[in-house]
C-alpha cells in the first residue's frame, strides 16, 4: 500500500492519506518540498517521518480515509 503526504505551506498544514482516498489526485504534476505538494511513499513508517520533517505546525490524517 502506498500513503500519500500532503504538504500545503499555504495554510501550514501536512495531511496523511491512503493511496485509495478520494482526495488524492489522479495526476501529480509537480510537487516542491518547500512550496508544497503531493509525496508519496512505500510505508506508513516513512510518510510519518516525512509528515514531522515537514516543517508546518499542524499535522492531521485523513477524515475520509483514515490511514
Amino acid at each position: 500500500m502506498t500513503y500519500w503526504v500532503h504538504i500545503a505551506r499555504s495554510i501550514d498544514r501536512v495531511t496523511l492519506h491512503k493511496d485509495r482516498c478520494s482526495e488524492v489526485p489522479s495526476n501529480v504534476s509537480h510537487s516542491d518540498f518547500w512550496e508544497g505538494g503531493w509525496f508519496d511513499y512505500p510505508d506508513k513508517e516513512r510518510a510519518l517521518r516525512a509528515m514531522e520533517q515537514a516543517g508546518t505546525t499542524f499535522q492531521r490524517r485523513c477524515n475520509l480515509c483514515k490511514p
